[in-house]
């Protein structure tokens, strides 16, 4: 089964952040999968499932769960998929612009 890089974007969330509130974030997610549309699908359920109650940032977020949007995805070789980064951070931001 193929690995597959998703990059998301999220936007809708409240969260404290340096002083200030992140209204969003990019992400990247690492998963296996069969294609790319459930390549999409499972990145963005691992990253909502922080999201949701009980998860990581449900409790600080003061807005509403994130609305994600895949802003890139493609295939990764195998050597990368089975070693690299699954990712797991966020990179806020504060103000669209």
């Amino acid at each position: 089964m193929p690995y597959f890089k998703v990059i998301l974007s999220g936007r809708d969330i409240d969260l404290p952040f340096e002083g200030d509130s992140a209204i969003g974030f990019f992400t990247t997610r690492l998963v296996r999968s069969t294609d790319p549309a459930s390549a999409e699908s499972l990145a963005k359920d691992l990253v909502l499932s922080e999201w949701c109650p009980g998860g990581t940032y449900a409790n600080a977020n003061r807005g509403s769960q994130p609305v994600l949007s895949v802003e890139q995805s493609f295939s990764v070789g195998w050597l990368a998929g089975a070693f690299g980064s699954k990712g797991s951070g966020y990179t806020f931001y504060c103000h669209e612009d």
